[in-house]
């Protein structure tokens, strides 16, 4: 195929150079056959090198557009990928990049992107140079864990992958390649690794039985026995009778109730909580589960395998929270009472019996801030009221201070060793105290005191209860000293009113009268002219009754 390609090629070439030649050469045909022959054969050379020439011509255009066309679809790819694509500088800067790295990077442009220095992009900048030396060292790298940071300083953990781009003199001058976000991935291994851990430390800590009910024993972990203080030899070999002797006899009936129902198929599985007798005498609360593995033709159970938690602390808290509920269920019903009057020295004294019924203590005390001053207005179960009653005292006091600044409950386990604490009206036999503040809309109105000879009488529990008790009651005083001011506002406007009224009946009756002498007047003047008429006299003075303000007749 070559040679004809060749032939065909050269041919039209071949046939004008050889007539040209013959023809050239004819006059020296006779004279020099040899020269002819030269002659011919350098023509034939000029022609081959010609044919050549044009041959190499094509190819090279033919590689040329072969090279654009590949250049041209490696930049659409380049530009289109989906994965980031990138090429950097050896200094560190950014020569191009494709919209998958800026929107990788979290950048609104390239542009904005082309700012950032390339070893900025490293989580660890200094990482940059190791992963060139890599490169100059392998020529390439592939899927290398690199961590990077985003435009608002969040982890990227990627895989990079990259070659280095040499000058013809094979000097390193740039790098291309791509990365791939991991970030996902990585985050779903470490949330696997946590929960696998979590499940671990869960089996660690839970106890496990296996029931055999043909035989009725029960084989257990050294978890199931501890939680109940015994080694597990201890309790071996335990049987049903055993597991039922620890178990709390109240518990045991709801228990057994259960595991009936979950025999006949009632209950998926078996889960109870119950208490079981520790070795130390106290009860432990545990939540036992389990279900039915093994039957028999006739679907009875044969074999009942299930897990043991101690749930103690739960249950204590559960009932603590409880216990919490409802005294705010009996605090919300006693602060409602306190509505019960308006009367701001009654409602005083209903605060501090309500109070009292909420939380233990032996006396109590309300003081009110008003004018800059601090006056006791009321206590409960006080020695002597008749020198505090009444009483201001500086609110230079620093537990005033710290209360007012605060505005939180402060507890004093032992009065009588806290420089803050001052006895006010001899009593120095308080240790326990508990100082609550009076707040309403963020104002301070004062604090309530509760004393007790009883050191640490008082915990965060009472500070809790007393503290919502003393919102109710700021907002009871509150409303009992509107009540008052309202009243008072009253009582001031309808003694105005009344001594107005008073002015206005007075005038009323001045202008009755005067009115009543005008009517008269007119009918004496009436008389006195038509006496004058009737006697023939015109009277020359006009009626001044009939005249307006201004002289004008009405």
């Amino acid at each position: 195929m070559k040679s004809i390609l060749f032939r065909d090629l050269i041919h039209p070439y071949w046939e004008r150079l050889s007539a040209e030649v013959i023809l050239a050469l004819s006059p020296l045909q006779s004279e020099s056959p040899w020269l002819i022959l030269g002659v011919s054969l350098a023509a034939g050379l000029v022609v081959i090198l010609i044919v050549y020439t044009i041959s190499l011509r094509r190819l090279l255009r033919k590689h040329s557009r072969s090279l654009q066309e590949s250049e041209e679809k490696l930049r659409r790819f380049f530009i289109t990928s989906k994965d980031p694509a990138f090429i950097t500088s050896k200094d560190g800067r950014w020569l191009d990049a494709n919209q998958a790295t800026v929107k990788l990077f979290g950048y609104d442009s390239k542009k904005e992107l082309f700012q950032i220095p390339v070893s900025q992009m490293y989580l660890n900048p200094e990482q940059r140079s190791q992963v060139l030396e890599e490169i100059e060292r392998s020529g390439f790298i592939m899927d290398m864990p690199v961590d990077m940071v985003d435009k608002n300083g969040n982890t990227l953990h990627t895989m990079l992958t990259t070659t280095a781009i040499h000058s013809e003199s094979g000097e390193t001058v740039s790098f291309q390649g791509t990365i791939r976000d991991n970030t996902n991935r990585i985050s779903t291994q470490r949330q696997m690794e946590h929960s696998r851990k979590n499940l671990d430390l869960v089996f660690t800590g839970t106890g496990l039985w296996d029931w055999n009910l043909r035989t009725n024993t029960i084989e257990i972990n050294d978890r199931w026995a501890d939680m109940i203080g015994y080694e597990k030899a201890e309790l071996e070999p335990l049987t049903i009778e055993d597991w039922e002797g620890l178990s709390h006899p109240a518990d045991l009936e709801a228990s057994n109730k259960l595991l009936l129902k979950h025999f006949a198929g009632d209950l998926y599985h078996y889960q109870a909580e119950m208490r079981m007798k520790h070795k130390h005498g106290h009860w432990v609360w545990i939540l036992n589960q389990g279900r039915v593995v093994e039957r028999n033709r006739d679907r009875s159970p044969l074999r009942m395998a299930g897990t043991t938690q101690d749930i103690t602390e739960k249950v204590r808290v559960r009932e603590e929270i409880q216990e919490y509920a409802d005294q705010l269920e009996a605090l919300h019903t006693i602060t409602q009472s306190l509505s019960s009057t308006l009367s701001l020295d009654e409602l005083l004294d209903l605060i501090l019996a309500k109070l009292e019924q909420t939380l233990a203590f032996d006396s109590a005390s309300i003081f009110l801030y008003e004018n800059g001053e601090l006056r006791v207005e009321t206590v409960l179960n006080h020695p002597h009221p008749e020198l505090v009653v009444g009483k201001t005292f500086p609110t230079s006091n620093p537990l005033f201070q710290e209360i007012y600044t605060n505005r939180k409950p402060i507890i004093i386990d032992n009065a009588m060793r806290d420089a803050r604490f001052q006895g006010w009206g001899q009593m120095h036999h308080v240790k326990g105290w508990l100082g609550v503040p009076l707040i309403i809309q963020d104002t301070f109105i004062g604090y309530i005191t509760m004393d007790s000879r009883d050191q640490s009488a008082f915990g965060s529990p009472e500070a809790k209860l007393a503290n919502i008790f003393a919102s109710q009651a700021a907002q009871a005083i509150h409303n009992a000293r509107l009540y008052e001011q309202v009243t008072h506002y009253a009582e001031t406007l309808e003694s105005r009113i009344e001594t107005r009224t008073k002015e206005l009946t007075k005038m009323v009756e001045l202008m009755t009268g005067r009115e009543i002498r005008m009517v008269e007047l007119k009918e004496v003047i009436k008389e006195l002219r038509q006496q004058l008429l009737d006697h023939g006299i015109t009277p020359e003075a006009k009626d001044p009754l009939k005249n307006g303000i201004n002289g004008t007749h009405e």
